[in-house]
């Protein structure tokens, strides 16, 4: 790895020679490409810490991190979906579980990421993808990564059509946002009440066969015309994302993912089969041991 020091005047020298428009630019290049050292060259004279010093190599933790996991999750930094910081709040809270502390360190230097790209003017003056998150809080007994029963019922109530199709797939039979992408009406049976995946094979619980019926009418899918199109139709997984950001949004429901669909219907099955193991071939899992955590819940 590079010396920091000599990163940071190479940056410095870089910096100071380039027009504000390129700069802007290759910056913008660098973040949609997820080039971390080559996006940091230019960040770092930015940052009142001194080179090679702890707090410096903090950010620049930090920063490799969130890269890493916006390429991984799909989101383009330049231009965040409205559930981005969102989002990352919850990727933090798994990875650093009961520590308030060090989300809160980590989001602050999000924020910090994101006045940068303003300042540079890669995104707009005001966007700022982190403006409406709180500072995390740990109260024991209430770190959760689920919608309840009730919070699922306040989004269906405000949802349409397909999108209560879409909130079923994942909270009553938990699939993945790539499985609902990829769910065709070849794939639903309404005579053996299931739904096909590469994987496996998962029941239909009544109430999504009560909103599957109409909706399957009304696109010409379902029992009476099998084709292979889309059950529910979004252009990518961040779309699909976002349409449960808005909903949380409406319904006033802590935004809790797409997971938190998904473990709402390891729950539910849970509570069915009280049997981590046919949990797990329901949800797609290979190691029961990552759902034990539904059987742990309940008994607790």
């Amino acid at each position: 790895m590079p010396d920091r020091d000599s990163v940071y005047q190479r940056a410095l020298t870089q910096l100071q020679q380039l027009p504000e428009q390129d700069e802007a630019q290759q910056l913008r290049v660098a973040l949609d490409r997820f080039d971390t050292e080559g996006a940091w060259t230019l960040m770092s004279p930015r940052f009142k810490a001194a080179p090679g010093s702890h707090s410096h190599k903090n950010y620049f933790s930090a920063f490799r991190d969130l890269l890493a996991w916006a390429q991984a999750e799909g989101y383009a930094l330049t231009e965040p979906a409205p559930q981005f910081g969102a989002d990352y709040k919850l990727h933090l809270e798994q990875r650093y579980a009961q520590s308030a502390a060090s989300i809160n360190t980590r989001l602050s230097q999000a924020r910090k990421f994101y006045r940068i790209f303003r300042q540079v003017g890669v995104i707009p003056s005001n966007l700022d993808p982190f403006s409406l998150l709180e500072r995390a809080r740990v109260t024991p007994g209430e770190h959760r990564h689920y919608y309840t029963d009730e919070e699922v019922s306040r989004l269906l109530a405000q949802a349409d059509l397909p999108e209560r199709v879409m909130l079923l797939l994942g909270a009553h039979s938990g699939l993945t946002t790539a499985e609902v992408l990829a769910l065709r009406w070849t794939h639903v049976s309404f005579t053996d009440g299931t739904l096909t995946l590469p994987d496996r094979t998962v029941p239909i619980s009544m109430d999504l066969e009560r909103v599957l019926r109409p909706h399957a009418e009304q696109v010409g899918g379902g029992a009476l015309f099998s084709t292979p199109t889309p059950v529910v139709d979004f252009p990518d997984q961040n779309q699909l994302r976002a349409r449960v950001f808005t909903l949380c949004l409406k319904a006033n429901v802590t935004y809790q993912a797409w997971r938190g669909l998904r473990h709402a219907a390891g729950r539910r099955y849970y509570r069915q089969l009280r049997s981590i193991e046919q949990v797990a071939a329901r949800l797609g899992v290979e190691n029961p041991h990552l759902v034990r955590m539904y059987a742990e819940e309940q008994s607790g």
